[in-house]
């Protein structure tokens, strides 16, 4: 063993505890303190207060069971109205009054659509082909009524051609 490189080595040093407890044993310190001995640990003195994990454990299960409990309620819903029957439409009584002035007062259908129809009766295809033709017309004529552009290079080509 090398000489001078080791701690200084103290045979009997006592240990003092803030309870006043005194313990003798062997250290390279000559002189410790604590605050905590085996005399005043809640430990080893029984006055301990057990943390509770059994509650933890506990308050896990009831979210469990509140959860499964949710599910299953969710389940009878969509079990009811899965089994609830379809309401039957009743058609409500209109009013002669209300009848009489959606026929313009005469009693007979209204008129005024743009083949002499009764409104909303007109044949969709005849509605289509007869906005189409317009749209066509319309789109003919603006062409006609624009000059064409010319790019420069093709005008340039022309000149040089």
């Amino acid at each position: 063993m090398k000489t001078d490189i080791h701690p200084k080595f103290f045979d009997s040093v006592e240990i003092k505890c803030s309870c006043g407890n005194v313990i003798l044993t062997a250290s390279t310190r000559e002189r410790l303190k604590t605050e905590l001995c085996s005399k005043c640990h809640p430990f080893y003195t029984g006055q301990q207060k057990l943390v509770d994990t059994a509650g933890r454990v506990d308050k896990f299960e009831a979210k469990r069971k509140k959860a499964a409990a949710l599910v299953e309620e969710a389940s009878k819903k969509a079990a009811a109205k899965k089994s609830k029957k379809a309401e039957v439409y009743k058609e409500k009584e209109v009013p002669q009054e209300v009848i009489e002035r959606a026929m313009g007062g005469t009693g007979e259908v209204a008129t005024g659509g743009k083949w002499g129809q009764p409104i909303g009766d007109a044949p969709a295809t005849e509605v289509a082909k007869s906005d189409a033709a317009e749209v066509a017309t319309e789109v003919a004529e603006e062409k006609a009524s624009k000059p064409k552009k010319v790019s420069k290079r093709k005008a340039a080509a022309k000149k040089v051609a």
